[in-house]
C-alpha cells in the first residue's frame, strides 16, 4: 500500500507544471545580467573613447585653420575632452622639417630657401571602459600646417 502512494505521488509530482517557468528563469537570470552589465561597460568603453579622439581632432581643426602654437592646439583638446579620465593626459608638439630633416628653428628658412614644412601633432591618452572592462587607449593625429 505505501509503495502505491508513493507510485500515485511521484506521478502527480512528475505531471504538475508549476514553477517550471520559476526554475527557466533561474537558469537564464545569471546570463542575462552577465549581458546587461557588459553592454553598459561597452557603452562605456565606446563613449570613452569617441570623447578622446574628439578631443584631439579639436586640437586638429585649429592646426587645419592655419594655427601654429602647439600649446593653443593642446588648449582646444582640452576643452574639448568633457570627460577626461583619471589618468587622462593629453600633449602636443611641433616639429619642423626641411627636406626630411628635423630642423630647430621653423622660422628660418631652408638651405634651398624654401620655408620648413610644419606639422603639429596632438595626442590623448587615458583608460576609457567601464567597471568590468577597461582598457588603455591612445589617439592621436598629425596635420602639416606649412
Amino acid at each position: 500500500m505505501r509503495l502505491m502512494q508513493l507510485i500515485h505521488n511521484w506521478r502527480r509530482f512528475q505531471q504538475d507544471c508549476r514553477g517550471t517557468s520559476a526554475v527557466e528563469f533561474a537558469f537564464i537570470a545569471p546570463m542575462l545580467i552577465v549581458i546587461a552589465v557588459s553592454l553598459a561597460d561597452v557603452n562605456a568603453l565606446s563613449y570613452g573613447s569617441s570623447n578622446m579622439q574628439s578631443a584631439v581632432r579639436a586640437g586638429m581643426q585649429y592646426a587645419m585653420a592655419g594655427g601654429t602654437d602647439e600649446t593653443v592646439a593642446k588648449t582646444h583638446a582640452e576643452s574639448a575632452w568633457t570627460k577626461k579620465p583619471g589618468d587622462g593626459v593629453l600633449t602636443s608638439s611641433r616639429v619642423c622639417k626641411c627636406a626630411g630633416a628635423v630642423v630647430g628653428d621653423c622660422e628660418a628658412f631652408c638651405a634651398d630657401g624654401s620655408r620648413p614644412e610644419m606639422y603639429i601633432t596632438v595626442t590623448a591618452t587615458g583608460t576609457v571602459g567601464g567597471d568590468l572592462y577597461s582598457t588603455m587607449q591612445t589617439a592621436s593625429e598629425t596635420v602639416r600646417v606649412r
